[in-house]
């Protein structure tokens, strides 16, 4: 009996599930057709022409100058010689980091020159902006100019003082060499010898033997110690030194021939100052 039941039961397992279909013949896909060509791109075509390229030169005359004075701000703009008529903008800036500000308009002839006057306030940029036309594109460009104030101003070239020199027979000094400025020097030379007699040389030179000739330019003589306080040297050579020599002699016994000298060189000149 077990053992039958056993037999059922594994019929039952055996037929219980249907068996799989069976799979038919594999197919191969379907063709993809023939390969055709894109479509040709047809010509290429050229980019619509611009017109010549527009050229531009700038410079103001002079480039540094006094306030107040005129300069001529000139220029062209284009290309070739003629075509290129157009309004001509000016701008000005006194630094970098001021915006450009536009102070006057002028224009460009067919020529593509152009000019135009202003006055000189301020050293800065000033730029010019060609606006072209329907022929020329624009164009800019800048130039810089310097503008400054002047002002006459004495400097002390060198001054020298001593007292009690003992100038009998003779006393003498020896400055640093210098360079002058340009123009006359102006001396301002006191001596005081008491009741003596006393005098000598005061001079500008480069000659190391300090030696000069009657009415040379750069030397005054004082014969017996008479001349001028105040007085104008003009040396030939710029660089060189002053020289005294100055002698003291007794008129009587028992002078002291002692002396205090003093001078003072200076020159005018004129200082710039850029505004």
């Amino acid at each position: 009996m077990f053992g039958t039941h056993l037999l059922v039961a594994a019929t039952v397992l055996a037929t219980g599930a249907p068996a799989p279909a069976p799979r038919g013949p594999l197919t191969a896909p379907a063709p993809l057709g023939p390969l055709t060509a894109p479509a040709p791109l047809g010509p290429l075509t050229a980019p619509a022409s611009r017109g010549p390229l527009t050229e531009i030169a700038f410079a103001i005359s002079p480039d540094q100058v006094t306030q107040g004075s005129r300069v001529v701000l000139a220029g062209y703009a284009g290309s070739g010689d003629s075509g290129n008529a157009a309004p001509v903008d000016v701008y000005f800036r006194k630094t970098e980091n001021d915006p450009y500000v536009r102070i006057a308009r002028t224009a460009a002839a067919s020529s593509g020159r152009f000019s135009t006057t202003v006055t000189a306030v301020a050293s800065g940029d000033y730029e010019v902006l060609y606006r072209g036309n329907k022929r020329r594109g624009p164009a800019s460009a800048s130039d810089y100019l310097a503008v400054y104030t002047t002002r006459t101003v004495t400097r002390l070239v060198y001054a020298w003082t001593a007292t009690r020199l003992q100038c009998h027979p003779v006393c003498r000094t020896h400055g640093p060499e210098l360079t002058l400025g340009t123009g006359p020097v102006h001396l301002s030379f006191q001596r005081d010898c008491g009741p003596t007699r006393s005098g000598g040389s005061l001079g500008f030179t480069r000659d190391p033997w300090n030696k000069h000739a009657a009415g040379d330019p750069g030397w005054r003589d004082f014969k017996d110690g008479a001349g001028p306080v105040e007085f104008d040297l003009a040396p030939p050579e710029r660089n060189g030194h002053f020289y005294l020599t100055w002698s003291s002699v007794q008129r009587a016994r028992g002078q002291a021939t002692l002396c205090d000298l003093r001078f003072t060189a200076t020159q005018t000149a004129n200082e710039i100052t850029y505004v």
